[in-house]
């Protein structure tokens, strides 16, 4: 399903993919830009006329134009890899979530990327997004794997690393944490489960947090006293 012209507008100009004057609302449009920018706290004139977006503003404009109803598929399609982790770090902040993006570290022979770290007390999630073409896959099991060896090594460096942690994620002196590898898809399914790693769709992803007491004995996590 193609995006109608008004969606198409304002990805354009968020995204700066090309001129947003090329689009000529009728007055119908028109009244439909004003509703939807103004439920994202904007007005036309201030939208259109802004240059610059923030990492943190792309991910809410867009993840609120999904919950509005825009064709996920269309509109997902038209994002690069960066901005799908920028709609998983507003929906992770949505949900009362310190999220810290693309963290990076290393041990003595590797270096390693985490794309998302989120925490509220006790839970840390390390999250990989996928922005994939395919369902269920190989390619997310061997993800999987290679997460659960991300958080293993983070866990091994931890007392090297967490001044930064502490500091960027205001996690608590002396209380312990756990944290959680977790892999997050743009396709819809239902949630699914590699070596107790979950793989949840973006779009349930709220809801898997909202229920993260019911499905934490069955996943696979490691602890971490913070000092």
């Amino acid at each position: 399903m193609r995006l109608d012209t008004v969606t198409l507008a304002i990805l354009n100009h968020l995204l700066d993919k090309e001129d947003s004057n090329d689009f000529k609302f009728s007055p119908a449009e028109l009244r439909k830009c004003e509703n939807i920018l103004h439920a994202m706290d904007y007005t036309i004139t201030q939208f259109f006329e802004k240059t610059v977006f923030t990492d943190a503003e792309q991910g809410k404009i867009v993840y609120s134009l999904l919950k509005l109803g825009v064709n996920s598929s269309s509109l997902l399609d038209r994002l690069d890899w960066r901005g799908f982790e920028h709609i998983i770090s507003t929906i992770f902040g949505e949900n009362q979530y310190s999220v810290l993006t693309n963290f990076r570290f290393k041990n003595e022979f590797t270096k390693y990327e985490i794309d998302l770290l989120a925490f509220k007390f006790p839970y840390l999630f390390a999250i990989d997004c996928k922005r994939h073409s395919t369902g269920i896959s190989s390619f997310l099991r061997k993800s999987a794997e290679k997460q659960k060896e991300r958080v293993e090594i983070l866990v091994e460096q931890f007392p090297i690393i967490s001044e930064e942690l502490i500091s960027k994620l205001t996690l608590p002196i002396k209380r312990k944490l756990l944290i959680y590898p977790m892999i997050v898809s743009w396709r819809t399914y239902d949630l699914q489960f590699y070596s107790e790693i979950p793989i949840v769709s973006y779009s349930h992803l709220s809801g898997f947090l909202h229920e993260i007491d019911e499905h934490r004995d069955s996943m696979f996590n490691l602890s971490l006293m913070v000092d």
